[in-house]
């Protein structure tokens, strides 16, 4: 079965919100300023990502962010 990517961008809050699938609890890991992987509480699989200030860091340029998935 395919998995759905969610993405959300909460405009007052400058915040995007992607996930994996639904979703749903997870635990946050900061891997570059105002970037947020998120992960399973209890298997630490990658459910999706929240990056804050999104639209001062995506403005006009694309921005690459390298970001290191746990196994």
């Amino acid at each position: 079965m395919d998995q759905k990517i969610m993405i959300s961008y909460d405009k007052e809050a400058d915040v995007m919100y992607m996930s994996f699938g639904e979703p749903s609890k997870a635990v946050g890991d900061e891997v570059d300023e105002g970037v947020f992987a998120r992960y399973d509480p209890t298997s630490h699989a990658l459910m999706g990502f929240t990056i804050i200030n999104f639209s001062r860091k995506f403005d006009k340029q694309p921005k690459a962010i390298g970001i290191s998935v746990k196994a």
